[in-house]
């Protein structure tokens, strides 16, 4: 008897979570919303996409209306639940676009180092992200805010989350 963590699962998961991506790229293609996050867990499949201002509640109808017409005689719904949504507040940033949405917003970056640093996301290309530090230093007692800009390689990066602020709300 096979269980859910036996090689078989693991190669349909794939085969599935590749198909449902790029039916999904393939929706998206004509839109300026973008693709985060494709996941396939036992009973539930997950997509989750973004746009540079807020994903609507209607691209996310529209996009599982249309996964479930692509995928409907595939037989995969039968088993597998379907949630289109975009990324909570608390996710990580997981791709270059969500990353390139937050530039000039506070962000906590932790590295594999276990080094966790805190600033303004300033930058991102496909190679790395810039971040404006501001770090407190006591000089002759007083203290000052020193900013430096760190330039620190995605390879380096084992996560980055958004610092959401509800002090500048009205």
């Amino acid at each position: 008897m096979r269980g859910d963590h036996s090689p078989l699962f693991y190669c349909k998961k794939m085969e599935l979570k590749e198909e449902i991506s790029q039916i999904t790229q393939e929706k998206l293609a004509s839109t300026d919303n973008y693709l985060v996050e494709v996941k396939v867990v036992p009973g539930k499949i997950v997509v989750t996409i973004d746009h540079m201002k807020g994903v609507k509640i209607e691209d996310c109808v529209s996009l599982n209306r249309y996964l479930h017409e692509k995928l409907d005689e595939s037989g995969v719904f039968e088993k597998n639940e379907l949630e289109v949504g975009s990324p909570g507040m608390e996710e990580p940033l997981k791709i270059l676009q969500q990353y390139k949405k937050r530039i000039g917003q506070q962000v906590s970056v932790i590295t594999f180092d276990g080094i966790k640093r805190k600033g303004t996301l300033v930058n991102a290309n496909e190679f790395n992200l810039e971040l404006d530090e501001e770090t407190v230093v006591k000089v002759n007692g007083k203290k000052e805010i020193i900013k430096k800009l760190n330039i620190i390689p995605f390879t380096d990066i084992k996560e980055t989350r958004v610092i959401f602020s509800f002090d500048k709300i009205i």
